[in-house]
């Protein structure tokens, strides 16, 4: 009776066994399919953390800097004041100032009594030239220096101001190995070639944080297209005859 029960209970666990074998391997089999495609599945980003990886303004930012820009106007040493090439080397860099300005516009002059007397003329042609080009009053700032600070220019009138400048940002970054991105997201490095290059070379680093002032219109092309529309007739579009 024994022997004859353990027989039968063999059996029946050869028989499970024999079952459960298909029952596993298709267990086996499902589950790599659904690791396979959790593997290639790509579940995407939200809106704002995609919209930031393509936005280069943002991974790549430029940044700002100040760069002191200046004028050095050599005395004669006779008090004639400014001659005509100075006049327009002082003209240029005023439209300079007006153009990147990032503060106050320093004048520095001698302080001693002998300086003063070679320089005080000249100063009055800058402040008039100033006042022409619009530059206020206020914008002006003036420091007396001593005869240890002229420096190897002697006597002379310094016109200075802190310009912005553009700051490019630092490039070259892959730390990852763009083969096995399997979500093809854009890379560390992308658009910052682009932006580096653009802030080497802006001529203003102000005009890429705000706009400049428009320059005035043509008055004479502006009448003459303002006529032909009172007339009117078929060039009263302002086309060129």
């Amino acid at each position: 009776m024994t022997r004859g029960h353990i027989s039968r209970s063999g059996t029946k666990l050869a028989r499970q066994r024999a079952t459960s074998a298909p029952v596993l391997a298709f267990a086996v089999v499902l589950s790599v399919a659904v690791a396979g495609c959790r593997e290639h599945h790509w579940f995407g980003l939200d809106n704002q953390t995609g919209a930031m990886l393509n936005d280069t303004e943002k991974r790549h930012a430029i940044g700002f800097g100040q760069r002191t820009e200046q004028l050095i106007v050599e005395m004669g040493g006779k008090g004639d004041g400014l001659s005509d090439n100075q006049r327009a080397d002082v003209h240029a860099f005023l439209r300079q100032y007006k153009g990147g300005n990032a503060g106050p516009l320093t004048v520095s002059a001698p302080g001693s009594a002998r300086g003063h007397l070679v320089v005080s003329r000249s100063i009055r042609d800058v402040f008039d030239m100033a006042r022409e080009a619009g530059i206020p009053e206020g914008a002006l700032r003036v420091v007396r220096l001593s005869e240890s600070e002229y420096g190897e220019y002697g006597a002379a009138i310094r016109l200075a101001y802190g310009g912005i400048v553009a700051v490019p940002p630092q490039c070259g970054n892959w730390p990852d190995n763009l083969a096995r991105d399997r979500e093809l997201l854009p890379f560390e490095n992308f658009g910052c070639a682009s932006q580096a290059n653009l802030a080497m070379t802006v001529a203003n680093g102000r005009d890429l944080r705000q706009p400049q002032e428009e320059t005035p219109r043509s008055s004479e092309r502006r009448s003459v297209t303002w006529s032909k529309y009172l007339k009117g007739g078929p060039d009263a579009d302002g086309a060129a005859p």
